[in-house]
């Protein structure tokens, strides 16, 4: 099998299964009629449009891919960090029934891929996290998406969620993908299904019928409505509730992935291609162009199964409890979830990649620190906290020659202790810098600034004065 189909094929079952990107929207298209280059590096479209199922319908190759007034495309060079915010949505007859307006978003997962060091995180975020909606004062995290969607907010409930997301964890979210659970279900039922290793006896409603009863533990073949009960049931028999949800997520997330990838599986895919698009198309949206999802498809195949690595918020990262209207909440620990939310942006928390010489791939070896900071291009603002004079402008100095991206140097109010801020997620130069400095991770503080002009600041205090080795 030639490396263009391969690459088809994970555009769809990787991003729209695992990722749940573009579902089979584009990979239709591009079976039926894209070309692809066949130069080094990610694919690209050779045309401007490319007609779908519907011959009166035409899709730009660098618009977004869906069809309602969501949130921009965001613009990717295919180099740098890419975070995507996943929304998995619930439209059950009971909600319609009740007539409870827009669909809470039950599942909401942070993805980022960094090509540099070649290595995915995978975040499953708590949905009773009690956080400050931007707009709508404090609820839980899952009805962002419900508030945008029923008050027709710029960009709906995907941008009031991406938001939210981003003044909770202090990233930049660049894109969104929102997925139905029944086209969730069609598509494991199309890869065959998934294995999954039950530990312990589970009395769930596997079916979706409301008919619940008991499956042994043992290693199962599951289809897409088992394996949906699987991981979104919250019993407290089965684990700390949404703790062990979140667990089970991370677990069905990577057997898709290893069914996906199977070769055995590539050639039934292809042939499935135009009736799984029939079947999902209207089940999965994101503001992703055409370009970029083939972009990001193909850089995701070239990275290893032990490269992917993910995280969950559990009980060390927020606290349960009861609001005065008796509201189950997660009560957010900041300095707990900064740490987690570091460990899935930093190299040592996502496995780096090997290290592999300049010369062959263009980028510094992942295991320095300095090359990495270097190469993230980190806008950094110095400002002097101590007496000593002239000491923004020498350590600002120092760092330029090191090839840091010094923007600015000033002066601040007296300070003993050295603190570093980061406005964005550029936590490479917060690393080195931090390393350098001698700043422990109780005097780094998250203060993230939309469109800020500056990345990261550094005030400088009289331990650096003392202690600094510049020349």
């Amino acid at each position: 099998m030639d490396t263009v189909t391969r690459v088809l094929v994970v555009v769809f079952v990787v991003l729209g299964v695992i990722l749940a990107f573009v579902a089979g929207r584009f990979v239709f298209n591009l079976v039926k009629g894209w070309s692809l280059t066949s130069l080094p590096g990610a694919p690209v479209a050779s045309g401007n449009t490319n007609a779908n199922s519907d011959a009166n319908t035409q899709v730009a190759a660098g618009a977004p891919l869906q069809t309602n007034n969501g949130p921009e495309a965001a613009a990717w060079d295919g180099k740098s960090r890419i975070n995507i915010l996943l929304l998995g949505l619930d439209y059950s007859t009971r909600r319609q029934k009740d007539d409870q307006g827009s669909p809470l978003s039950d599942t909401m997962i942070l993805v980022t891929v960094d090509p540099l060091t070649q290595t995915i995180g995978v975040m499953s975020i708590r949905r009773d996290l009690w956080v400050n909606i931007p707009g709508y004062d404090y609820n839980k995290i899952n009805s962002a998406y419900k508030l945008g969607e029923d008050y027709k907010v710029p960009g709906g409930g995907a941008q009031l969620a991406m938001d939210t997301v981003e003044s909770l964890l202090g990233v930049p979210i660049n894109f969104y993908a929102r997925v139905e659970f029944d086209a969730f279900k069609r598509i494991i039922d199309e890869l065959g299904g998934v294995e999954i290793t039950l530990t312990q006896p589970m009395l769930l409603d596997w079916k979706g019928n409301g008919n619940k009863f008991t499956i042994e533990p043992g290693t199962y073949v599951m289809p897409g409505a088992y394996a949906l009960a699987y991981a979104r049931t919250r019993d407290a028999n089965y684990g700390e509730g949404d703790i062990a949800r979140g667990n089970r997520q991370m677990e069905v997330i990577m057997a898709i992935r290893d069914r996906a990838l199977s070769l055995n599986n590539l050639t039934n895919l292809i042939a499935k291609a135009p009736v799984i698009y029939n079947e999902i198309s209207s089940g999965v949206q994101t503001n992703m162009s055409l370009d970029q999802a083939i972009q990001l498809a193909y850089m995701l195949v070239k990275i290893p199964r032990e490269n992917m690595h993910t995280y969950n918020i559990d009980y060390t990262c927020a606290s349960p409890e009861t609001t005065p209207d008796g509201i189950y909440i997660l009560r957010v620990i900041p300095d707990e979830l900064r740490k987690l939310r570091d460990q899935m942006f930093t190299a040592s928390g996502v496995a780096a990649a090997p290290i592999v010489a300049q010369a062959e791939t263009g980028n510094p070896a992942a295991g320095d620190p300095l090359s990495l900071a270097v190469s993230e291009g980190a806008r950094i603002e110095i400002l002097n906290g101590t007496n000593s004079g002239g000491l923004a402008e020498s350590t600002g100095a120092y760092l330029t020659s090191q090839g840091l991206n010094v923007v600015s140097t000033g002066n601040t109010d007296y300070s003993d202790s050295t603190y570093i801020i980061y406005h964005s997620a550029t936590m490479e130069a917060v690393n080195y810098l931090a390393s350098l400095m001698q700043v422990t991770n109780s005097r780094i503080n998250n203060q993230y600034v939309a469109n800020s002009t500056v990345d990261v600041t550094v005030i400088l205090g009289q331990d650096w004065a003392n202690t600094n080795p510049l020349p």
